[in-house]
């Protein structure tokens, strides 16, 4: 199309690309004496009464959004029959284009970009507005401003405008929240997710939700999220179950805030502190093994054998299909195996450490005599590592599950949240924070709990470790614990801890096997 040399008091210099409703421009403002961003609403649009609307609401709607992260409105009028807005003119590049020349870039690059533009969106979401078109495109990058948010013309005020909606399902697909793709409205929760995106997109050089059409893009976003594998090496330890939480596929398990997104990318959500389960009380093996409620509880006493040290009770898993994942789940298939039908308990554990006395003892056992607490036989052993689990799987001769075969385990080959079922009373099925018990129960305490397959306490009680993680030394636990609430006992949640560090007070195991041919 044809653009005058002139429009207004605007020089046009220089085109620097279009949009769905207008093209923009390099141009000098000739009274004030400085280089705009010249926005020209395209002439076919002129007639569309909602699209002069949307023009018309983005120049309000940037007039607000003065801040160092954002390409905001300088003017806005109408000259020669052309209306348009003049914005803030960044010098540099598009992100975009600095993926492309450059490929992945380093952690802490990328991070300064998020947090430039995580600052922009967060400044927005406070005056009640959101972008929901954030995509490396709309960033420019400058050497002397760094990374600018640009191309709010997809803002859309939080409280009415008074605009039609036809315009909400607005956005580029690799790059939409499930929600916008249901066809609800934006909210700062979709921001968040995009930057996600962008984040991933800048350490990997690739866009992470890819495909041929809209469709395959779309059914991308409804998965649960695979981050490349290359990812774990070029980021800190802990940074991609951040990344994972900010690309939730429900908005409600994001982050609350853009702001609280950055701060965990700085330093990632802890687990609980580290600290002993019980207070540490002398008592022989002696009195544990004459203990009336070893022989009446215990499961372990008499199931010890040549190939079954730990004295394991194990429940067959057949091998099929099931489904597999959080609010959007997926059918996964995995070969028939077993699973211990409790966690590991402390009785079961000091078996383990009488036969390799190199391992150091849990911390709230008895230092000097290596004895669990009097009347704790039957509770499952806590502040046990990744390694330390390992290594007692090595001895009792099987192996921890995957998070797969935990998940199959627990859930049966229906889609229900807990191993029970889909509904929740406080203490009827398991030990949470509901429950207000303060402290793990004996393992075979919630029989109302029992998943379809017969394993017992895979709801509360005590987080367990898996073989499964996302990088070398960070694993997936799963399952909840006594300080866990409704939510976070749900078969599908998922917490990572450090493989290397102890264990803390609610993190236990149990242990999986294959089942000989």
């Amino acid at each position: 199309m044809s653009v005058p040399n002139s429009l207004g008091r605007y020089q046009i210099e220089t085109f620097l690309g279009k949009g769905a409703f207008a093209e923009v421009y390099k141009a000098m403002d000739t009274l004030l004496k400085r280089t705009v961003a010249l926005k020209v609403l395209k002439p076919a649009l002129m007639a569309d009464e909602e699209a002069f609307a949307r023009f018309t609401r983005e120049a309000q709607v940037l007039a607000s959004l003065v801040h160092p992260r954002i390409a905001w409105v300088w003017d806005m009028g109408e000259a020669d029959g052309r209306y348009f807005i003049a914005m803030r003119y960044v010098d540099g590049k598009s992100l975009g284009k600095l993926i492309e020349e450059r490929g992945a870039l380093p952690w802490d690059e990328a991070l300064k970009i998020t947090e430039q533009v995580g600052s922009a969106l967060q400044f927005a979401h406070e005056k009640g507005l959101i972008h929901r078109d954030v995509k490396p495109q709309n960033i420019i990058v400058s050497e002397a401003d760094g990374a600018v948010l640009t191309d709010f013309g997809l803002v859309k005020a939080l409280q009415s405008s008074g605009m039609t909606t036809t315009g909400s399902f607005m956005g580029t697909p690799n790059y939409m929240a499930p929600e916008i793709w249901e066809g609800q409205d934006a909210s700062p929760a979709s921001d968040q997710y995009a930057l996600a995106c962008v984040l991933v997109e800048m350490l990997t050089g690739k866009v992470l939700f890819d495909g041929k059409t809209p469709p395959a893009v779309m059914a991308k976003h409804f998965k649960p999220v695979e981050l490349p594998s290359t990812l774990g090496k070029r980021i800190p330890l802990g940074m991609e179950a951040v990344i994972k939480q900010a690309l939730a596929i429900e908005p409600g398990e994001r982050y609350s805030a853009v702001s609280a997104f950055l701060t965990d990318l700085h330093e990632p959500k802890s687990l609980p502190k580290i600290e002993a389960a019980f207070p540490p009380k002398t008592v022989t093996l002696k009195e544990i093994e004459e203990n009336s409620a070893v022989a009446k509880t215990s499961q372990v006493v008499d199931k010890v054998t040549s190939d079954n040290p730990a004295g394991i009770e194990w429940i067959e898993i057949p091998s099929g299909e099931f489904w597999f994942g959080d609010f959007r789940q997926e059918r996964n298939f995995v070969d028939a195996f077993l699973i211990g039908k409790f966690p590991v308990t402390n009785f079961q554990y000091k078996r383990f450490l009488d036969a390799n006395p190199k391992y150091k003892m849990p911390a709230y056992w008895n230092q000097k005599t290596r004895v669990y607490p009097a009347g704790k036989e039957c509770h499952p052993v806590v502040n046990v590592n990744w390694n330390d689990a390992q290594a007692f799987c090595a001895w009792a001769m099987c192996r921890l599950p995957t998070e797969k075969e935990w998940e199959k385990a627990a859930r049966g080959t229906d889609k229900r949240k807990y191993p029970w079922g889909d509904d929740w009373q406080t203490d009827k099925y398991c030990n949470s924070k509901e429950s207000k018990r303060g402290n793990p129960t004996p393992v075979d305490s919630y029989p109302s709990g029992v998943s379809p397959y017969g394993v017992w306490d895979m709801s509360g009680n005590v987080w367990e470790w898996t073989a499964s993680g996302n990088f070398l030394l960070v694993k997936y636990i799963k399952g909840g614990s006594w300080e866990s609430d409704s939510r976070s006992v749900r078969i599908s949640c998922r917490q990572w801890n450090d493989a290397s560090v102890l264990g803390f007070h609610s993190l236990g195991f149990r242990c999986a096997n294959d089942i000989s041919l």
